[in-house]
């Protein structure tokens, strides 16, 4: 009781830093950041990246690591059927990226507690519109040939995965790309990519309480955590629904749009409003 107590102190206390209009829009964004991530099974910190507008980077990242590990784990359970029809040994499946991964995790995390803030939000925002404008504008000829993928290259793909993920809570970027050059289907991409983001966000939060625990004490995590899961948890199912009832081309254009707005708003920020 003494324990909950506490919990419920620290929260109403990092609450309290909030004001009214922030804690709408950060409500919103993770919302539309949980939606699209149901839809997509990737991209929940690409969209929530936007929540640097309106608070810290190591306080943003570490928010978007825990959410996206809550809708990546409801997102499993809720398309396990699906999911499971796509399985494939581990040499084909996500755990060489995984292994990847873990290798680069420990340089994004470092690129993440020593950035400066206005220098990772425009970095990080500059990250998303090149990632929107390559998957808009790519010639659809730049496919490679339909092999099997070596385990060196999944290594590679893993790496940088985890290096991009440590500093932007965004590790599935590198792997979607690379399942679109290999022109993998949106089902077994999803099958790839959603085991793939919820394993370097769990490992990242564990490296993170290990190295630098203070980021994960933060009172107003607390509050952000408790206010945002029953939106999460909404968002991801509305997300889920409308996957299962679209193809792919019908949401390309929304997600990419998204993803490009979400980028030059934070690239607008620390250029021009910092």
């Amino acid at each position: 009781m003494d324990a909950l107590a506490s919990a419920v102190s620290a929260a109403a206390a990092g609450l309290a830093s909030f004001d009214t209009s922030t804690l709408l829009a950060l409500a919103a964004i993770y919302t539309a950041s949980a939606v699209f991530s149901g839809l997509s099974g990737f991209g929940f910190s690409a969209i929530g990246a936007l929540t640097l507008c309106w608070i810290p980077p190591q306080l943003g990242i570490c928010t978007l690591m825990l959410l996206s590990v809550f809708t990546q784990a409801t997102g499993l359970g809720a398309l396990r059927r699906e999911l499971r029809e796509q399985h494939a040994s581990w040499r084909q499946g996500f755990v060489p990226y995984a292994v990847g991964g873990v290798l680069g995790l420990p340089l994004g995390l470092e690129i993440l507690a020593r950035a400066p803030s206005r220098g990772l939000i425009c970095a990080l925002g500059s990250l998303l519109v090149a990632y929107a404008a390559y998957n808009a504008f790519k010639p659809r000829m730049l496919r490679l040939p339909a092999c099997e993928t070596c385990l060196a290259t999944a290594l590679a793909v893993g790496a940088i995965g985890g290096i991009v993920g440590g500093f932007s809570a965004f590790p599935g970027g590198a792997l979607v790309i690379w399942n679109g050059l290999k022109n993998v289907s949106k089902e077994r991409g999803r099958a790839l990519t959603q085991p793939f983001i919820l394993s370097m966000q769990v490992i990242a939060l564990a490296i993170v309480a290990c190295a630098r625990p203070t980021m994960l004490l933060d009172a107003r995590l607390l509050a952000l955590l408790l206010t945002s899961l029953p939106l999460a948890w909404a968002g991801n199912r509305i997300g889920i629904e409308i996957y299962r009832r679209t193809s792919q081309p019908s949401y390309r254009r929304v997600t990419l749009a998204a993803l490009g707005v979400s980028g030059v708003s934070l690239v607008l920020k620390s250029v021009v409003f910092a």
